[in-house]
């Protein structure tokens, strides 16, 4: 076994599928089968009494197939490898506890989801799709921001390009909304590659100001191709979503069409997401988010890894401006000014980054905190305090309070109340 101690990353707290202090190990996935490194020894001072590693494996019971190797790396967040008998190094996966909270949370969720449209209005059960719907966006932000550590502030242009490619699609060229929506979020990743290029030579801060400055430019740039943004007015779909016969011809039954349609769609995209994540590309995103050095040493492709993680950032972006005009048949460049990708990137920090359910978290807070805040407004009679309060009836001024109080309180976002997990 060789002496040689790699430098391990740092841990990254918060992400959704790891421990707390193991998401270093996901360099043990690249660490070739007969590699020494990955079997790195424990170091123990001169006087500590304890057996070497052979002898550990020998008092190992006769039928314990495997044995767990930990020691002061592990105890600080490194990572725990677990070593089976004739078998490569494989890393342990720790066993999540979930918490009270987390169940409520659940619960409380598909309560919500199943009695909102029975008691919505059609006006109503649209607004509250298009919540769920963006959804998709926060999480793009996430995935680019918690789990490739790219910092993107120009999210809401891949949203408007999955828009404007998904109704061009449909009425233009005529095609069914299903190929229409998956064509708006495939253009929209491919745009997403073609942005994420600049992250092969610069990170950090001056990739965000890259990124906002795409935002910034981006509605005088959709000015000037009307064919495919409409211009100036915007571009207004024709083509109509029509349900099935049985399904009714109401208003609200259209509506609920619609909502079940955005649910299924943005429920299969997270179930993907979590697979992507927590697949060998997953982990090699993530290695290349704690220390890109190490990650290209254990054989990751830097420049694969970085832009298929723009790409898919900017994928799920598209796919929620393309569900956009399934709700509204409408679309336009106005809808989409550069503060919009800042909301977006700060309701992904609100959540929490690295976190699926971060980013479900940060979108529900901060329509409850604006529903609040609009009650509050309307209280009258309470001289200067009303006037305080009248504040509380706009969202921009409720959401910007919530972001700075929160991020004191909870600076891993709201869903570090829910990440208690343990190592068995």
């Amino acid at each position: 076994m060789s002496d040689d101690n790699w430098p391990t990353p740092l841990p990254r707290p918060g992400d959704d599928d790891e421990a707390p202090g193991t998401d270093a190990s996901v360099f043990a996935v690249f660490a070739p089968p007969d590699d020494p490194a990955a079997e790195a020894p424990v170091r123990t001072p001169p006087e500590a009494d304890e057996p070497s590693g052979s002898e550990a494996l020998a008092a190992e019971p006769a039928g314990a197939g495997l044995s767990v190797r930990s020691g002061p790396s592990a105890a600080s967040g490194i990572g725990t490898a677990v070593l089976g008998a004739g078998s490569a190094g494989r890393v342990a996966r720790p066993r999540r506890r979930i918490g009270p909270l987390s169940w409520i949370g659940a619960v409380l969720l598909g309560v919500w989801l199943v009695a909102m449209p029975l008691t919505s209005s059609v006006t109503e059960l649209r607004q509250n799709t298009q919540i769920i719907v963006m959804i998709l966006a926060v999480l793009g932000v996430n995935i680019a921001t918690g789990y490739g550590g790219m910092i993107s502030l120009g999210h809401g242009v891949f949203v408007a390009v999955g828009s404007f490619a998904a109704a061009y699609a449909v009425d233009n060229l005529a095609l069914p909304w299903v190929v229409s929506i998956v064509a708006g979020a495939a253009f929209a990743g491919a745009v997403g590659a073609l942005v994420g290029l600049p992250a092969l030579r610069i990170k950090g801060i001056h990739l965000a100001l890259v990124t906002l400055g795409l935002a910034i430019v981006f509605q005088p740039l959709a000015k000037r191709v009307p064919a495919f943004s409409g211009g100036v007015s915007g571009r207004a779909v024709g083509a109509e979503l029509v349900p099935p016969s049985w399904f009714g011809t109401t208003r609200w039954a259209e509506g609920l069409y619609r909502y079940l349609i955005c649910l299924a769609v943005v429920g299969l995209a997270m179930w993907l997401t979590h697979n992507i994540i927590n697949s060998r590309p997953g982990r090699a995103m993530r290695a290349v988010r704690d220390n890109d050095t190490a990650a290209a040493v254990y054989g990751v492709n830097l420049v694969v890894s970085r832009v298929s993680t723009f790409a898919a950032s900017a994928t799920l972006a598209g796919l929620a401006g393309a569900l956009g005009i399934v709700l509204v048949p409408f679309t336009s460049q106005e809808s989409y000014p550069f503060q919009e990708s800042l909301v977006l990137y700060a309701t992904a920090v609100l959540g929490g980054l690295g976190s699926l359910w971060g980013s479900v978290l940060g979108v529900a807070i901060r329509e409850v905190f604006s529903v609040i805040g609009g009650l509050l407004g309307d209280v009258s009679g309470l001289g200067p305090l009303g006037e305080f309060l009248r504040l509380l009836d706009e969202e921009q001024f409720v959401f910007g309070v919530l972001l700075v109080a929160l991020t004191f309180v909870f600076p891993r976002g709201l869903i570090g109340m829910f990440s208690r997990r343990r190592n068995d």
